[in-house]
């Protein structure tokens, strides 16, 4: 009897949250993916941080403290004061200023560094 009672109350209210969460709107200016190629590099604030996973080949520090790799395939998060941007970046050579902080593998990278990744793309 109880757990009859118990079901009949969780049916209910299933049924009284489902409306709501089928009117929901979500949020198209934080999911898409924009991906913009400029000679110019974006200026970097003060509390830009990316975050970056993905395949790469041949990363390698060269003398100045850059970093070098050869992304087949990296996801990266960008956060701002203006808000959150993703995206890809798909078979690129990219130098970043510094060794980003994380796991960098042989053939996979996650981290995360000061600056925005479309900068150095």
């Amino acid at each position: 009897m109880k757990k009859k009672v118990i079901g009949i109350l969780v049916c209910m209210m299933l049924m009284a949250v489902m409306p709501a969460a089928a009117g929901l709107n979500c949020d198209t200016e934080t999911t898409e993916t924009k991906i913009i190629f400029n000679n110019e590099p974006e200026p970097e604030g003060l509390l830009d941080k990316t975050i970056m996973r993905g395949v790469v080949l041949f990363p390698r520090s060269t003398f100045g403290g850059e970093f070098r790799f050869f992304a087949l395939r990296i996801h990266y998060t960008t956060i701002h004061m203006g808000g959150i941007k993703s995206g890809t970046i798909l078979l690129r050579s990219i130098t970043l200023p510094s060794i980003p902080n994380g796991f960098i593998g042989n053939f996979y990278i996650i981290g995360s560094f000061r600056g925005n990744l479309d900068a150095y793309t």
